[in-house]
């Protein structure tokens, strides 16, 4: 195996996994970014090289981190965290005697199902020129799909909670009542899914 061959390799899986990048956080990715940036550098120096065997020893190390670094991409692209659409559906906002608003996860595509949902909600006062009432409006979180454990959630208005999808490979809903406190207004201005299985 030549060095020019390594760093070929390298150069066509790091542009191959660009194009075919999953979404999810960065964190999960630092091997394949360390093995990719270390090959092309490694082999690199066994191209100028005249000794022989170093020279094997560069391009043989070279070659790990790219297989290395193409095998991590794949273990994450197959089951590490994946976004997945949430829709927030019901009319807002939620006046202080409570309201309900439906929380619908979109099916994910065959090969994002993962086992948990990492649910994020943030719910931000209507009015921005107004005492702020995040700290005193709470939120039930509550399963409408079966089989989702844990079925509630009581939470705060900004909040994350995992929710165990019990092998369901479909969409799944949620009812997310919401109560502000006296005189409060509020919006429900994100719901954020991760789909894992950790």
């Amino acid at each position: 195996m030549s060095a020019a061959f390594v760093i070929i390799a390298t150069v066509s899986f790091t542009i191959f996994a660009v194009v075919r990048w999953p979404s999810g956080p960065q964190g999960q990715y630092i091997w394949f970014y360390v093995l990719v940036a270390l090959a092309p550098p490694i082999a690199g120096t066994a191209l100028y090289l005249t000794d022989r065997t170093i020279r094997i020893a560069l391009v043989v190390v070279a070659a790990l981190c790219c297989g290395g670094g193409a095998l991590a991409w794949v273990e994450v692209d197959r089951t590490g965290e994946v976004d997945v659409e949430m829709e927030i559906q019901d009319a807002q906002p939620v006046e202080d005697s409570g309201g309900r608003i439906k929380v619908k996860m979109a099916r994910p595509a065959p090969g994002d199902v993962r086992d948990k949902l990492r649910l994020k909600l943030t719910i931000s006062d209507e009015k921005s020129d107004t005492p702020t009432c995040v700290g005193r409006t709470t939120a039930r979180i509550t399963a409408d799909t079966p089989g989702i454990t844990p079925n509630m959630w009581e939470v705060g208005a900004e909040s994350t909670v995992d929710f165990d999808l019990g092998g369901r490979r479909g969409a799944v809903q949620f009812t997310v009542w919401v109560t502000p406190d006296t005189g409060c207004s509020m919006l429900l201005t994100q719901a954020h899914g991760t789909l894992h299985n950790d």
